[in-house]
């Protein structure tokens, strides 16, 4: 545990804005994880180094470190996936008291029998269920033509359903991310067609914002689906072809996190709330370029004014932080003390 983290909490949480959300009777529930992502600063270190990004031990002592009840890991992490390795992680993960959740490559749900070799590492884990993005990139970056997102769109709609058979055989809850690819009718629409218990979405409270739809919207479509959640705040800022996007430590951006956390419980009251609180510049989402419309049909007027109205009026009026130049002992102070004043606002006015 870091030297004098825990004054530094008690601290920080006498400075948290915000509307609290009042206390329910699933506050006791131990569901507040931190994501892998949280720690993209690190990741990135051990990717340009050739080894495993954050390796599972290393993430695991970080996150009990902010005093979590839970990890989301990433498979990637795992040094190995022979049965003593798995072992070692799991009685790590026991000592730690953490829940686990594993983040899988969007691979995993192409083949049954892949899924069934994952499915095998989770149970040896302890995973109670898994999260994956079906497109690591962003809609409006990765297909230049409809044709090319049509492609997309046409793999998985035919893909899943044919993994039904293999999701009831392993029973392992599984939660696609709403990855700034689908719209939310259209992830519903997916998840539907499946027609599994097994398969539903790991709710991101921010990444539609790529997409011109309302967070608070997203996650009332999403939430009677919800598996598992990238709980974040976000802050937006205009620039000349569209907008900046951040992650922001919690309380301090644009998200209703209260409402949107009251929605999700009344449809999935044990959903687990994961941080996803990725350090990093801003992102650009230039929806005034054409190009940022080639994936539908026409350029979307009334979407487009509606999140005038309902987002960009709340952007910042300061610069959106940035890291990059940063020495990497700064960027890391910079990632810790984001996860810190988020877990604060999460254990203090969100009641997790």
């Amino acid at each position: 545990m870091p030297e004098g983290r825990r004054g530094f909490l008690g601290t920080l949480a006498g400075a948290v804005l915000g509307a609290s959300v009042g206390p329910r009777a699933f506050a006791a529930a131990k569901t507040y994880g931190i994501a892998y992502t949280s720690f993209a600063v690190r990741s990135q270190r051990g990717r340009a180094a050739g080894t495993p990004a954050l390796p599972a031990e290393a993430f695991i002592d970080l996150v009990r470190s902010f005093d979590a009840d839970g990890c989301q890991l990433d498979l990637s992490q795992l040094a190995a996936a022979d049965p003593a390795a798995l072992d070692g992680v799991k009685r790590r993960l026991g000592d730690a008291g953490l829940y686990l959740e594993l983040s899988v490559p969007a691979r995993t749900l192409d083949d049954a029998q892949r899924f069934a070799d994952v499915a095998k590492i989770a149970r040896r884990l302890g995973a109670a269920r898994l999260r994956v993005a079906l497109l690591s990139g962003r809609r409006y970056e990765t297909f230049p033509t409809m044709a090319a997102w049509r492609e997309f769109a046409d793999h998985w709609r035919q893909a899943l359903p044919r993994l039904k058979s293999a999701l009831e055989r392993e029973r392992l809850p599984v939660g696609i991310e709403n990855h700034k690819d689908w719209l939310a009718d259209d992830l519903v629409e997916l998840i539907r067609s499946v027609d599994s218990r097994y398969l539903g979405a790991c709710v991101d409270f921010g990444n539609n914002l790529a997409l011109l739809e309302d967070p608070l919207g997203v996650v009332q479509k999403l939430a009677p689906f919800a598996v598992t959640t990238h709980l974040k705040d976000m802050a937006v800022r205009p620039y000349e072809r569209g907008f900046e996007l951040s992650e922001v430590p919690l309380g301090t951006g644009l998200c209703p996190l209260a409402k949107m956390i009251e929605v999700l419980r009344a449809a999935r009251p044990e959903v687990p709330l994961v941080l996803e609180m990725i350090t990093r510049d801003p992102l650009k989402v230039p929806y005034l370029d054409d190009a940022y419309w080639a994936t539908y049909a026409k350029r979307d007027e009334p979407r487009i004014e509606r999140f005038r109205a309902g987002v960009l009026t709340k952007a910042a009026a300061d610069p959106l932080p940035r890291i990059s130049g940063q020495s990497y002992e700064s960027m890391t102070a910079a990632e810790d003390e984001n996860i810190r004043r988020s877990t604060v606002f999460a254990r203090k006015m969100l009641h997790l």
